[in-house]
């Protein structure tokens, strides 16, 4: 057999090496499981055993409490340096309160999100805002306010297709309580009162002022500078007025009284408006009027009647008091009749116990 000069090399280094100095095999490195298994029973023989594992457990016990009232109360959010360095009290009452209201914050963050998953959307976010005034900086009680504004928002994107403007412009007022700046929620408000102004307009056509002033008003409280709607308020204002004057003067006192109403809630301070009402309720009004007593003058009733504050008045069947003319005077039933002498509208007052 013939060597190759490489086999003859490696010949010679072997030859060279002092007995004993041979090589030897290096064994693998033990695995994790060996190590393990050679540990587990370095530990079963030890003495120690019986000493420190009461202790052991013990500690994770101690170990598991801690974590689950730090996590369920999320105490790793207190800043414990200003909690001990600053505020009343000593710092163990300092951080005891710090405690509570962390504990107490974290009670109403999981109301306001149990609140949220059963669709109370309102109150999800007075939860959530309550949270955020106990701490301006908790980003938990912030971040479920814009989780519930989206939704508000949402919701309110929903009925405003359907139709439902009412319910519609009450969910996106609701996000915008809370979140003034929302960018979505704006833009459909605006997209609500476009709607309702058209629906005023119709509405201001077929003069029904009462659902045109409701609507009206609501599109001034989503852009009080909406010239159309201002508009229209007034134009329905003068109409109002002109017809009440119409009405009073051919005795339909009620009806005129029920539009000088309806133009005092467009414009409460407007004089004509108030002047009327004056006018009006000469005829209508039903003073405020007792019975004092009914006695006899021969074969002549009296009633001793007395109106708001003023004195008593004796006045027997067919006698004015102010707009009312006395017609039946009922000794025996104790009572005494009157008839408002423009709008023939009767009232009926009972004997009273002095006062």
């Amino acid at each position: 057999m013939v060597l190759t000069p490489e086999q003859k090399r490696r010949l010679s280094e072997l030859d060279a090496q002092p007995a004993g100095e041979t090589k030897k095999a290096e064994l693998p490195p033990p695995g994790s499981a060996e190590r393990l298994r050679t540990l587990w029973s370095r530990v079963r023989t030890s003495r120690l055993i019986p000493e420190i594992l009461p202790k052991v457990v013990i500690l994770g016990i101690i170990i598991i409490v801690a974590g689950h009232f730090i996590v369920a109360y999320q105490l790793y959010r207190i800043d414990f340096k200003s909690v001990l360095t600053s505020g009343r009290g000593t710092p163990v009452d300092r951080l005891w309160a710090a405690v509570k209201l962390q504990k107490e914050k974290a009670r109403l963050l999981d109301e306001g999100h149990a609140h949220f998953l059963s669709g109370d959307l309102g109150a999800a976010l007075a939860t959530a805002a309550s949270v955020a005034r106990m701490d301006p900086r908790d980003a938990r009680a912030q971040s479920l306010i814009d989780l519930v504004a989206d939704a508000a928002v949402q919701r309110a994107t929903k009925q405003f297709d359907a139709g439902s403007l009412e319910s519609s412009l009450e969910h996106v007022r609701l996000a915008l309580k809370y979140r003034p700046e929302h960018e979505e929620a704006n833009e459909l408000n605006l997209r609500i009162g476009e709607r309702l102004l058209r629906e005023a307009q119709a509405h201001y056509r077929k003069k029904e002022y009462a659902q045109l002033i409701t609507k009206g008003k609501e599109v001034l409280k989503i852009n009080p500078s909406d010239i159309a709607a201002l508009n229209l308020l007034m134009r329905a204002n003068n109409e109002l007025l002109t017809r009440a004057d119409e009405r009073f003067i051919g005795k339909r006192y009620h009806d005129a009284l029920e539009d000088v109403r309806l133009s005092l809630k467009i414009e409460p301070t407007n004089l004509r408006a108030r002047e009327l009402l004056n006018q009006i309720s000469f005829f209508i009004e039903t003073p405020d009027v007792k019975l004092r007593g009914i006695t006899r003058f021969g074969k002549v009733k009296y009633a001793t009647i007395q109106v708001a504050q003023g004195s008593p008045l004796y006045v027997k069947e067919g006698d004015l008091v102010r707009n009312f003319q006395v017609t039946t005077i009922d000794p025996e039933a104790r009572t005494v009749k009157l008839v408002q002498v423009y709008t023939k509208e009767e009232i009926t007052i009972e004997l009273t116990k002095p006062e």
